[in-house]
């Protein structure tokens, strides 16, 4: 019977994992809907020409195998609902963000660095909520150089 019931738990557990694991991207981590309170991320709109208004970003992090860095996947739709840009690539913490895990409960603002096409832009989690913002903090942005 204890053997049944391990061997239950392990394909509950092996589903459970597989059911987080989207194939080409790696297993899905968190989501995010990024605020645009005055521009559109830098790889989208280099410039800052655009307006940002009745723009939606998803933004979604993914983890791979152990020796593979992290990646993000950014969806963003215009006015009208169309998707004009749906890329996934590299992503990494900032040095002067605090490192989540490590046993601690997360403190707060996090930033993350994102890279599309070798173009950055800085993704601020202000608290535990599926809400990012983009940063334009002059010492963040300094510190990356």
């Amino acid at each position: 019977m204890q053997k049944l019931v391990q061997l239950l738990a392990t394909i509950v557990l092996s589903g459970l994992l597989l059911a987080c694991y989207v194939p080409g991207r790696g297993y899905a981590e968190s989501q995010f809907d990024l605020v645009l309170d005055s521009r559109l991320p830098k790889f989208f709109d280099p410039t800052g020409r655009i307006s940002p208004a009745g723009y939606k970003v998803r933004v979604e992090y993914y983890s791979s195998a152990a020796d593979e860095s992290p990646s993000v996947r950014v969806i963003i739709r215009d006015p009208l609902g169309r998707t004009v840009f749906d890329k996934q690539d590299k992503c990494w913490w900032h040095p002067k963000s605090p490192q989540p895990g490590q046993g601690k409960d997360p403190t707060y603002p996090q930033y993350t660095v994102v890279s599309f096409d070798g173009v950055v832009d800085i993704f601020e989690q202000r608290a535990a909520e599926p809400i990012e913002h983009l940063s334009d903090d002059p010492d963040l942005w300094s510190s990356l150089k």
